[in-house]
């Protein structure tokens, strides 16, 4: 595996392939439209993305003014072709050290129902009773910094 992470400028290339990436794992197979203002980014966003060979095969979202002193991790996804080899653990490390370097304390994330034992497994802890997002049970998980 030859995984580099990188923070994709608002602007880039990388930045338009994770935005491809995301419609294809998260909004397409709920057949919601890539073009939802939900779906939107903001340049004052972070975005993180796994790179195998030059290629964006992971991503995830940092909004780091979410709360004062909490950044929020949105929009998670990785290729199907390398789930289960670390990208996804890596990306969220990369997530919470730039949060960590950049004043935050802790992450707030919504995780779809599968998504839960990733999360916990990198230090999450649930905390909201199951919740409809995106028409689909979803729990708020958080983590200290």
């Amino acid at each position: 595996m030859s995984m580099k992470v990188h923070i994709a400028d608002f602007s880039s290339d990388y930045h338009r392939q994770a935005r491809k990436l995301r419609a294809e794992v998260l909004r397409k197979p709920l057949g919601l439209p890539a073009n939802d203002p939900a779906f939107n980014d903001r340049k004052e966003d972070v975005h993180f993305v796994a790179l195998s060979r030059e290629k964006v095969v992971g991503i995830v979202v940092l909004v780091p003014d979410y709360k004062p002193i909490v950044g929020k991790l949105r929009q998670m996804a990785t290729a199907e072709e390398v789930r289960g080899e670390g990208y996804g653990i890596e990306l969220v490390k990369a997530l919470e050290d730039y949060a960590a370097n950049n004043g935050l304390t802790s992450i707030v994330l919504h995780s779809r129902h599968y998504a839960v034992g990733f999360y916990e497994k990198l230090g999450y802890k649930v905390t909201s009773d199951v919740f409809q997002e995106v028409g689909m049970d979803h729990f708020v998980m958080e983590k200290s910094l």
